[in-house]
């Protein structure tokens, strides 16, 4: 008997000697099935964001799009377009004023002429950071424009969001140009010229922060395109009746420029396209055989704009005592028509414009007969026109145009005036050529063009908006008007720019 029990304690010490090693070994496959369940799990998370083009399922696809980088999800569902645009442009400028013949000539004091402003100037004329792209879903898509060149307020250019489930029917919300003219509402990337006419600087409608619906219908062949909305519709200055609403504002009531008041303004663009769509560029940017088949569009726009003003020169004002708001305002109502026509290299480019603005008081000043006599004026009406022809000799690289432009501004009576020499802002008359390389389209593009300009003087009623050319705009001379001649500011531009977006 005791030797069966020192046989079996034998035994149980053998078992639990050969046990230590399996159990150390059965642990180590256990740490190693882990750490390899690890690495797997890494490499599947590093598959999921490889790069286009190196294999594997990709989740985020990297590309570069005609020069622009892109970013998108596999599912389409999130993406991101990024570029940056920039203009370096050097400005020869020559002012030709009134004549001075000497010391005693009555336009020889300040105000009566610009001789001797000519110079030389190199500057960065834009820098834009653009973002585009969509969020979630493919209809939901996204703008941001970012301008490096300007600050503070005016920081922000455009900042868009839109709802395009249907090419028929979009929803637009947030900041971006006012649908009016069509020489605005294409790119400054995409001129003729080195940049845009002065008839675009006097009717232009800048940007605005609104809602508003827009859409294609046709397909490939545009027989509508529409934009319809409303903006806040902020006065761009005293003297100058339009709407300019890009810089950034608070939520707080405001009068003069840029004020935030109870009213808003509507605006609406259609276009039609009954061969194809026209593309937003000034020029014909297609190939040869592409260019062959001809192409044009009509269209038509409107906008008005409502708001009060204080400009002593054209009205005596007051304020009401709760708010401060002017007992002046304007009512001006813009129309626009364009036309543009592309056959084998050929371009051409029509814009007309009519503005009515109407002048009215309010409160005490209400029915006070300020028009009466010749007094004051009780409206303003302006016409413009802008034609540019281009050609592209060499397809997509090597292209030369000519531009016409002309502003009709009104000229109007104060303090019982027997003529009407006075006015807010003088006509113009603008002719111009230009040539263009390109040599990576216009995202690497030279171009060159030279301007005549020639403003016909008014008698400055009050501050008059400055001039294109960034000149204060003289005031006619006594004689001229005793005379019954005119006067003009005579400005000469030589421009070369280079463009790049990447």
């Amino acid at each position: 008997m005791k030797n069966v029990w020192l046989a079996a304690v034998a035994l149980m010490a053998s078992a639990g000697l050969w046990a230590a090693p399996a159990r150390a070994q059965s642990n180590e496959v256990q740490n190693l099935q882990n750490e390899l369940a690890q690495l797997r799990g890494e490499i599947d998370a590093l598959k999921g964001v490889q790069r286009e083009g190196q294999g594997g399922d990709e989740a985020i696809k990297t590309s570069l799009k005609k020069g622009v980088f892109a970013w998108a999800t596999e599912d389409g569902k999130f993406s991101l377009n990024m570029n940056i645009r920039v203009q370096v442009r050097l400005t020869y400028n020559d002012e030709r004023g009134q004549d001075v013949e000497g010391p005693g000539d009555p336009n020889n004091v300040a105000g009566r002429s610009t001789n001797g402003k000519d110079f030389w100037n190199f500057r960065i004329r834009r820098l834009k950071l653009s973002w585009t792209g969509n969020i979630f879903e493919k209809e939901y898509k996204y703008e941001v424009v970012l301008l490096g060149h300007e600050g503070g307020n005016d920081i922000i250019e455009v900042a868009r969001f839109q709802w395009a489930k249907w090419a028929e029917f979009n929803v637009n919300v947030g900041q971006a140009k006012v649908p009016y003219n069509y020489q605005q509402l294409v790119s400054s990337g995409r001129q003729q010229f080195v940049d845009r006419s002065t008839v675009d600087a006097v009717f232009n409608q800048s940007f605005g922060k609104g809602l508003w619906f827009s859409g294609v219908i046709g397909g490939d062949t545009p027989w509508i395109k529409y934009w319809a909305g409303v903006f806040n519709g902020r006065l761009r200055a005293e003297n100058d009746f339009r709407n300019n609403d890009r810089a950034i504002v608070s939520d707080a009531f405001s009068t003069g420029p840029g004020a935030v008041d109870a009213e808003l303004m509507p605006a609406l663009r259609l276009e039609t396209h009954p061969l194809g769509n026209v593309a937003d560029d000034m020029t014909d940017f297609r190939d040869r055989e592409a260019s062959k088949k001809i192409l044009f569009s009509v269209g038509v726009a409107m906008n008005w704009f409502i708001s009060r003003f204080s400009n002593t020169a054209l009205r005596p004002t007051g304020a009401s005592p709760g708010s401060g708001r002017s007992r002046t305002g304007q009512d001006t109502i813009s129309l626009t028509v364009d036309g543009h026509f592309r056959f084998y290299g050929l371009s051409v480019n029509i814009e007309w414009h009519h503005r009515h603005t109407e002048f009215h008081n309010f409160g005490p000043l209400e029915g006070n007969g300020i028009t009466r006599n010749r007094n004051r004026p009780g409206d303003l009406t302006d016409n413009g026109f802008l034609i540019e022809i281009g050609f592209f000799i060499l397809p997509k690289q090597l292209d030369v145009g000519v531009r016409f432009a002309m502003v009709d501004s009104d000229e109007f009576w104060l303090n019982g005036s027997e003529n009407k020499p006075n006015g807010i802002r003088p006509d113009s008359t603008e002719v111009g050529l230009v040539v263009g390389y390109y040599l990576a389209g216009h995202s690497l593009k030279i171009q060159a063009d030279f301007t005549y300009v020639t403003y016909q003087l008014v008698v400055n009623a009050g501050t008059v908006p400055s001039l294109p050319t960034g000149s204060s705009a003289p005031s006619r001379s006594a004689s001229s008007i005793a005379n019954d001649n005119s006067d003009y500011l005579n400005v000469w531009q030589l421009r070369i720019q280079l463009q790049w977006i990447f």
